[in-house]
Formats: structure tokens, C-alpha cells, sequence
């Protein structure tokens, strides 16, 4: 099979997804398709069905500029699976908007939505398979203006016409310091191809050498700063209060989840990049590997480590602060982007750590594990981050609108409102015990209360930390004492954001309020909520399942094929 078709082959998934989408626009434009969410829905089971079909026994398959490895597999199927559950809350948040006030959502509306969600779900499934600069950005971009759509689709509120116009903004400076960041690496690898830059950030001649030393630390810098404002991480997460309070609980949930996932496999691409290839390293390759390696590992793991430390930090004190209960969850998100960062940095130093020995020893290190057990908690805790964020936003668009205080004899009723601050919550388990259940079960998980799956990912990143040269002596500047101050500010700023997640449970069953919730959401947000309850039980009940496969995913060895080209197996696609 010649290797356009493999390629084909093997991106068969976000074809389907386009594919859909295509039907799911012209459906809408032409024969009034009023049921957009359903195909895309179909589109997606669609899709899933094509990745069940491709080889999942831990072989690498290269083609052109796809990888396809237990990483990309792995977020390929978070990819596939969150957005089904966004889909559902998406479709329940149109739904409430059609019966509500807002009339926007008429014949063909909701195929836009849905036409253009896909296309970012395809976008995103991109991203994890790209092992090629300019796919990449292709891939992020499809992310993007996506999301601008779907942001500014709500056009009949200013709120959201003022929250797209800001993630619109400030997106574009984030896409052109990755874009400039990519001309950078491209300066540095002469190819746009992360394995080729990767072997010449390893190279020991001096030209070569001299260019890095002085490109490295730019192209590193903006590439950061543009993943930054994916995660919601500081200095780009200012944005994020005000666009999530500006636009639709299903938007929100969107925000709050899908970048994330486009953040950290931008931070896996920028640290393999640095990472030799498992087991390929002679004595004579481990005496030649230049300065290039460990200084990209270095200033990585030290930049990633400080952003971590400031974005929980900062996330969390903005949360304490709040009322509003989207701007809460906001600041919450930037919060779990500082953790995230926690297990990357720990990946960085660890693959640092071990490229020192070898560089020292001049000798094959053929194992290559790298301790990316950083990597792993990190990918374990996403996953447990998504599926209780998009849990949660379920049930705000489930609950839909509150009845607002009014005597019979003060004239007519007012609008309704839609649930916006802490206290609309107020009394919610005597109105609505399984949606509270459902609440406080998401909350208590994000907060990392044992033994819900939030607590193993807090503690397996902890941890992760903890084991950075565990052998090494707490020196002042060291290593191993950056690490542990970093296990420090993250057990104390989990402790911090216990105290707003408790003060929003305590509002849902231990106050009371005249005004009750009307769950006029929709029956697909519900069933979301339902489903995302469900996922979270099984996995706190069995939490291994989804640490194996995130061990697989972060493994050592997972990191190197995505950076160094293997040879492409021969599929055969029948």
C-alpha cells in the first residue's frame, strides 16, 4: 500500500469526523435538518469505531507526518469520548435556549453548532497524531476557529458577542508566538519535522551548537507562552473568567476541557523533542550528544516547573474570591492547569536527570524509562479533570433556569434567569437530590477528596514530584529541592481550593431558598450528567483500568517514537 493511502488509513477517525460534518452543514442549509446534534453524535460512535479498527498492540505506525503510538491513541479516544459527552451537553444547552427566551437556535441552527464542533474534534484529534510542525498548527488552528464560531453564535447576547471577541483576541497573539516559535525550531532543525529537529538539538557540531544556545531559549519561551493560553495557565489565563461567565454553560464546558487536552500534547511535542530515541543510543552516540539536549530538557522543566507553581497558586486564590459560579469554575480550570504543568515538569527533569548520566557515563543507556511517571499522572489527571468539569457543566445546563422572587400582587412575573451565582444553588438536594448528588460528587473529585478519582491523580502527581533524584541530598537550588517545594505549594493550594468547592456543596445541602431550579436543560444534558456520574463511580471504584492506560501512554519509550521516526509498518486496511 503506497503510503498516501496509509496515511489515509490511519486518519481515518478525523476523516469520519469531517465527513460528518459535512453532512451535518449541508443537512442543515438544504433539507432543514433540525436534528444536527444527532449526527453528530453518529459521527462520532463513527469515528470511534474506525480507531477501535487500527492496531492498538503497542506498535509504533509512521506515515509522512502521522504518528500513531499508545500517546496518540490515548488522546485520540479522550478526544472521541469527552467530546460525545460534550456533544450531549451541547445539544441540551440548545434545546434550553429554544424553549427559553432566546430564540436564536430556528430551522438549520443547530447544524451549525454541530457542523462546526466536529470540526474541531477533529482539529484536536490532529494535534495527538502530528509529528510535524506545520500539522500541528494546522491541527491547533482547526481548534481555534472552531471556537470562535461557536463562541460567537450566541449572537443575540453582548455578554457573548464581549466573551468571543476576547478569547477571538487574545487567541490570535497566542497562534502567532507558536507560529513564530515554529520558525524558531525550523531555524534550528532546517525541516519541519519534530524528528529532525529533535536529532539537531542533539547535534554536537559548533555552528549548530551556537544556534541553539541563542534560539533555543526564544523559541522555547513563545511556544510556552502560546500553550499557556490553551491550558488557562499564567500569564494567559486573565481571559478566562470573563469568557466563560459571557457565553453558554455548554461553551464553558467546552473551554474548559478541550484546550486543555491541546495544551499538553503541545507540552509533550516540546519535551520530546529533547528525548533520545529508546534504546538507540551507542557509547559513541551517548560521548557526541551536544549541548543542545540538555539544555532544551533544563530550561523546560525549570520554565514548566514555575508556571505550575504560579498558575495553581494564582488559579486558586482568584477562586476564593468569587461568587459567580462560572467564574469560580473558570479560575478553578487555570487552578488544574497548574497541576497539570506539575507531572510535565517532573517528565522534563526526569528525561534531564537521565540524559546527565548518560552524557557522564558515555555510555547506552538502553532502557530509557525516563521516570515518566510525571507524564502518566499528568495524563490520568486530564482525564479525571475533564470527565468531572464537563460533569459538572451537564448539570448547570441540566438545571437550566431558577424562578426569580415574586408576589402574586407585585404585578407580572419576571423572566426567568439562569443559574449564574453560588446561592441559585441554594437548597438544591431538596429540589433535585440526584442532580445534587451529581454535583457534589464532581466538586468533591476536583477537590481530591479520597476516594474519588481527583485524590489518586493529586497524589500520584505529588508523588511524581517527590521522586525527582530522590537519591540526592535537599540542597539549596538543587533538583531534587525544587521538586519537593513544588509537592509542597501543590498539597497546600489543593487544600485552598477544598475550601471553595465545600462552599459550594454547603450551598446545595445545608441552605434553603424560596426560588427552585426548573431542570428545563433538556434530557440530553441530564443524561450526560448521568453518564459522566456513572464514568466517575467507575473509575473511583476501579481505578487501575485508566492508570494502565496512562502509564502506557506516558511510557519512556512512547516519548521517543513520537520524537525519533520509526520504520513504517505495512498496513493492511482490510
Amino acid at each position: 500500500m503506497t503510503t498516501s493511502l496509509q496515511t489515509f488509513f490511519l486518519l481515518g477517525p478525523e476523516i469520519a469526523l469531517v465527513a460528518a460534518s459535512l453532512v451535518v452543514f449541508l443537512a442543515g442549509a438544504f433539507a432543514g435538518l433540525r436534528g444536527g446534534w444527532s449526527v453528530a453524535i453518529v459521527g462520532i460512535v463513527g469515528a470511534m469505531a474506525l480507531s477501535g479498527g487500527q492496531p492498538t498492540d503497542g506498535a509504533t505506525l509512521v506515515s509522512g507526518s502521522v504518528t500513531i503510538d499508545g500517546f496518540s491513541i490515548f488522546v485520540r479516544w479522550m478526544v472521541l469520548s469527552f467530546g460525545l459527552l460534550l456533544a450531549l451537553v451541547q445539544a441540551g444547552d440548545l434545546f434550553r435556549s429554544a424553549v427559553g427566551h432566546n430564540s436564536l437556535h430556528n430551522r438549520g441552527g443547530t447544524c451549525e453548532e454541530a457542523g462546526t464542533f466536529l470540526i474541531l474534534l477533529a482539529g484536536l484529534s490532529l494535534v495527538g497524531v502530528a509529528n510535524d510542525l506545520v500539522l500541528l498548527f494546522v491541527g491547533l488552528e482547526l481548534v481555534s476557529i472552531p471556537t470562535y464560531i461557536l463562541l460567537a453564535l450566541k449572537r443575540t447576547d453582548p455578554h457573548g458577542q464581549e466573551a468571543s471577541l476576547k478569547y477571538f483576541f487574545l487567541s490570535l497573539v497566542a497562534s502567532a508566538l507558536f507560529l513564530y516559535a515554529a520558525v524558531c525550531f525550523y531555524g534550528m532543525g532546517g525541516s519541519t519535522s519534530l524528528a529532525a529537529i529533535g536529532a539537531r538539538l542533539q547535534s554536537s557540531d559548533e555552528t549548530i551548537v551556537g544556534m541553539v544556545v541563542v534560539l533555543l531559549p526564544v523559541a522555547l519561551g513563545m511556544a510556552m507562552a502560546g500553550v499557556a493560553f490553551r491550558l488557562a495557565a499564567v500569564p494567559m489565563h486573565f481571559y478566562a473568567p470573563d469568557v466563560y461567565e459571557g457565553t453558554s454553560p455548554g461553551n464553558a464546558a467546552l473551554l474548559s476541557t478541550l484546550p486543555k487536552i491541546a495544551g499538553l500534547v503541545l507540552l509533550v511535542r516540546l519535551l520530546a523533542l529533547g528525548i533520545p530515541a529508546a534504546g538507540s543510543l551507542t557509547a559513541t552516540d551517548a560521548a557526541s550528544i551536544g549541548a543542545g539536549a540538555t539544555s532544551h530538557l533544563t530550561l523546560f522543566w525549570q520554565l514548566t516547573a514555575v508556571l505550575a507553581a504560579l498558575t495553581m497558586t494564582v488559579g486558586n486564590v482568584m477562586a476564593l474570591l468569587q461568587k459567580n459560579l462560572r467564574r469560580l469554575l473558570a479560575c478553578s480550570s487555570i487552578a488544574h492547569a497548574g497541576y497539570l504543568l506539575v507531572g510535565v515538569a517532573v517528565a522534563a527533569a526526569a528525561a534531564a536527570a537521565q540524559t546527565d548520566r548518560t552524557l557522564q557515563s558515555h555510555a547506552s543507556d538502553t532502557s530509557w524509562t525516563l521516570g515518566l511517571g510525571g507524564m502518566s499522572a499528568s495524563l490520568f489527571y486530564l482525564a479525571t479533570y475533564v470527565l468531572a468539569t464537563t460533569g459538572i457543566f451537564a448539570a448547570i445546563t441540566y438545571l437550566g433556569h431558577r424562578w426569580p422572587e415574586w408576589n402574586s400582587g407585585s404585578g407580572p412575573r419576571p423572566p426567568r434567569e439562569e443559574i449564574a451565582v453560588i446561592d441559585d444553588l441554594n437548597g438544591l438536594s431538596g429540589t433535585n437530590p440526584v442532580a445534587a448528588f451529581a454535583l457534589a460528587l464532581f466538586l468533591l473529585s476536583l477537590a481530591g477528596i479520597p476516594p474519588l478519582p481527583g485524590f489518586w491523580g493529586k497524589l500520584s502527581l505529588a508523588a511524581s514530584a517527590l521522586e525527582v533524584d530522590w537519591n540526592a541530598p535537599i540542597g539549596f537550588g538543587s533538583r531534587r529541592a525544587a521538586f519537593v517545594a513544588l509537592a509542597v505549594i501543590l498539597v497546600v493550594n489543593a487544600a485552598i481550593a477544598a475550601a471553595y468547592y465545600l462552599r459550594i456543596i454547603a450551598a446545595i445541602y445545608f441552605r434553603t431558598t424560596k426560588r427552585g431550579v426548573q431542570t428545563d436543560g433538556g434530557l440530553s444534558a441530564g443524561f450526560a450528567m448521568l453518564l459522566c456520574m456513572a464514568l466517575l463511580l467507575m473509575v473511583m471504584l476501579q481505578p487501575r483500568g485508566l492508570f494502565v492506560s496512562a502509564s502506557r501512554a506516558g511510557s519512556g519509550s512512547t516519548f521517543a517514537s513520537i520524537r525519533i521516526p520509526q520504520p513504517t509498518q505495512t498496513i493492511d486496511p482490510q
